[in-house]
């Protein structure tokens, strides 16, 4: 198969899982939202995001970089190098999930929320763990162009997730802490079937296992660890960029203010699941380009990725505003009606922010991370400037602005700074 063609059909198939993954998002914020208070909605985004800055950190640590270096190296030495990782994948989540355990116990400014307890800190821990686990059975499937093995493994996740939802509401018990319980099993449950997967696909033989390749190994790895570090370092500013709002409009303006935030953007959710399945499918093929000095090639992708994002980013956020009067009447409930200014102000900032994370998905592609984590810095300190500024004048609708403005911000940076000049950087010469 051609690569436009492999590449289409890739790409198709990442966003029907991610699709799949957004829609049991949707359901499960839906589900909350009419069935809880604001408080318990605003907790449950905070602690999301929370699980994601967990998941961020070990998948800088770990897949970004291996990502990076295995799409440039041969097949052996990239399994041993998925196969080894494996191992370290287990370790730093479960070292993230205690840290997620002891952070919500026991750091009351964690939450803002006065009735959480050891249930809800095990339970978050868990969830942290378990998504760790699952997320590197995708993370093998991607760098090894299986995308059908990652579509089948979470299938089963969507599967447990909706019969474990479905039981809670069946004996009324659904509440912040068992909705994390039920996230929480259904990843483990999925790692376990995922598990025999990873295992047959980076199998080596010790014949195979030559000099050179302990060589090659040992040489990808401390660029791996090279890039982890700088990884790592800019994921934890892009993150409290992406969402100190959670935090800033919790301190200021309470939970339920948090809650509408939420609300308004969970209806806008497939968007970023759409750009993250399209980075998962697209980032191996740019570092292959990159690797080659095709900049012919990664410009044609880059207009290819820009228009189709774009023109999902418009169409999905015009039919929001078109059926949110029914969402109201049926979905969401009258609680969070007058939604519908932030919903354009979320449709500007996606619009915004998938053209920047094209630009940065390929700053990733080319091993970038300590120019990214600059940036990020940067970027957090305007956030927090501006979000100080804004919230007060405007509530809710100010964190948004301010997340715009540091969009536009980065967009130009990286477009017409780091990325030219990461093309005229020498490229080494790859030890395999």
């Amino acid at each position: 198969m051609s690569f436009p063609k492999k590449f289409l059909s890739s790409s198709f198939l990442s966003v029907i899982d991610q699709g799949m993954l957004s829609a049991l998002n949707f359901c499960i914020g839906a589900l909350l939202i009419r069935l809880v208070d604001k408080d318990d909605y605003g907790l449950y985004g905070q602690l999301y995001a929370g699980g994601l800055l967990a998941g961020l950190i070990v998948d800088s640590w770990i897949a970004g970089p291996l990502t990076t270096v295995a799409s440039a190296v041969h097949e052996n030495t990239r399994k041993l190098l998925l196969r080894r990782y494996w191992q370290r994948q287990i370790f730093w989540t479960v070292a993230m999930g205690l840290a997620a355990f002891l952070i919500v116990e026991f750091v009351p400014a964690a939450t803002h929320h006065s009735n959480k307890n050891w249930l809800m800190a095990a339970a978050f821990g868990l969830y942290v763990i378990g998504n760790g686990l699952r997320e590197y059975g995708r993370t093998v499937g991607f760098i090894q162009s299986d995308i059908h093995s990652v579509l089948r493994q979470d299938l089963v996740y969507v599967a447990a997730v909706l019969a474990g939802m479905l039981s809670l509401y069946l004996f009324e018990v659904i509440d912040v802490a068992h909705v994390f319980i039920v996230l929480a099993a259904s990843s483990f449950l999925c790692a376990l079937f995922g598990r025999h997967r990873i295992m047959d696909r980076t199998a080596t033989q010790a014949s195979q296992v030559d000099a050179e390749d302990v060589d090659i190994l040992h040489e990808h790895q401390e660029t791996i660890r090279g890039h982890g570090r700088w990884a790592v370092l800019g994921v934890i500013v892009g993150w409290l960029s992406n969402y100190s709002y959670v935090y800033l409009s919790g301190a200021w303006l309470g939970l339920a203010a948090i809650a509408d935030l939420n609300a308004s953007r969970l209806l806008l959710m497939p968007i970023p699941l759409a750009v993250a399945a399209w980075s998962r499918v697209a980032r191996p093929e740019a570092s292959r380009l990159m690797a080659e000095h095709n900049w012919s090639g990664l410009r044609k992708l880059t207009i290819v990725s820009i228009l189709g994002i774009e023109l999902v980013v418009f169409a999905y956020v015009g039919a929001m505003l078109l059926t949110l009067p029914w969402l109201e009447a049926y979905v969401i409930g009258s609680k969070y009606s007058g939604l519908g200014s932030l919903i354009m102000l979320w449709g500007g900032y996606f619009a915004i922010n998938s053209v920047r994370t094209i630009g940065t998905s390929w700053l990733m592609s080319g091993g970038a991370f300590r120019s990214m984590f600059f940036l990020g810095t940067v970027t957090l300190i305007l956030v927090v400037l501006i979000t100080y500024q804004a919230i007060p004048y405007w509530g809710a609708a100010g964190a948004i602005f301010a997340l715009i403005a540091v969009e536009v911000f980065e967009t130009v940076v990286v477009w017409k700074y780091i990325l030219p000049a990461l093309q005229k950087r020498p490229q080494p010469q790859s030890p395999a």
